[in-house]
């Protein structure tokens, strides 16, 4: 199997056409989503997980995940459960990220934390984190069970790295490139590895699945990095520059660094926190997006979603 195998890749396929393959699955997991959230004797926590797991969402974990069982002959109801595993997970994440980063929004409605308050969202947190672990359970697959654990365990590490370019830029992009990798490439490539491991393939499948789904994650980061810089809250469901304004260094404003091109370091100082007013964002934010530096970040996504 070769991971163009995933989807039908003829000339002119829109998204929604290469996810008509697997609509049935996607509306179960669908189902299994709403009955995650379906706890009547609490009705606050039900109401949270309601709000956290309902749309609008990509879905781009569930869908990998039904794509590889698909491409590998496994059918039935254990690709949904997998795949219902993978979205539950990263929701839970979501709701702790909203918390540590201070977001407002999520998704185009009011972060679980501003909605509720911190103290309910990280139990709400805690109770996804639970439930993604008995959709694993139900798996059977001891392995699948230690994928996810370390899949847990890199995206909590990626919160203690911090990419600075106090060592220089190229170190600044390494640090970048792994934080990303462990925050978000690891759960779309064990979306592919836990497939694999589901179908008994080979290695050589699974390595192939491997790199996809770890690229497509990259990818898909550096694509929302690029849209804080050159979007608008209309398309992402959130404030743009909120990687700027936290302090939080991207492909973008590394390229736009590395170019040499800023004379008085505005971005710069924007970045590390010692220019914070909203006249500062706004030209650092015009500087970015005049560069090139969003361009020339998207093609290197676009170069990777192509391997």
């Amino acid at each position: 199997m070769r991971t163009d195998a995933l989807v039908d890749r003829r000339p002119g396929r829109s998204l929604p056409e290469i996810l008509a393959q697997i609509r049935p699955g996607l509306e179960a997991v669908e189902t299994l989503l709403s009955e995650a959230a379906h706890v009547p004797d609490l009705p606050m926590l039900a109401s949270i997980l309601a709000s956290v797991l309902s749309g609008p969402a990509k879905r781009l974990r569930p869908a990998l995940a039904l794509l590889a069982c698909e491409a590998l002959g496994t059918n039935g109801a254990v690709p949904v459960t997998l795949a219902t595993a993978t979205e539950v997970l990263h929701s839970a994440t979501l709701v702790h990220d909203d918390i540590v980063d201070s977001a407002a929004s999520r998704r185009g409605k009011p972060a679980a934390h501003v909605a509720w308050s911190d103290k309910l969202a990280v139990l709400a947190g805690d109770y996804l984190f639970a439930t993604a672990a008995d959709l694993v359970a139900r798996l059977e697959r001891p392995r699948i069970v230690r994928q996810f654990a370390d899949t847990i365990q890199r995206m909590a590490r990626s919160e203690f790295v911090a990419p600075s370019f106090a060592d220089g830029m190229r170190a600044a992009r390494a640090q970048y490139l792994d934080k990303i990798g462990n925050k978000t490439a690891s759960l779309v490539a064990l979306a592919c590895d836990a497939a694999a491991e589901l179908a008994g393939a080979p290695d050589i499948q699974r390595d192939a699945l491997h790199a996809f789904g770890w690229n497509v994650g990259l990818a898909f980061q550096v694509i929302d990095d690029i849209l804080d810089v050159s979007g608008s809250s209309g398309d992402t469901g959130k404030p743009v520059g909120g990687d700027l304004r936290h302090g939080t260094l991207t492909l973008p404003v590394i390229i736009y660094l590395e170019s040499g091109g800023e004379r008085d370091g505005l971005v710069r100082r924007v970045v590390s926190g010692q220019a914070s007013d909203d006249a500062s964002m706004d030209e650092a934010l015009r500087r970015l997006r005049a560069s090139g530096a969003a361009d020339a970040a998207h093609a290197w996504a676009a170069e990777l979603a192509a391997q």
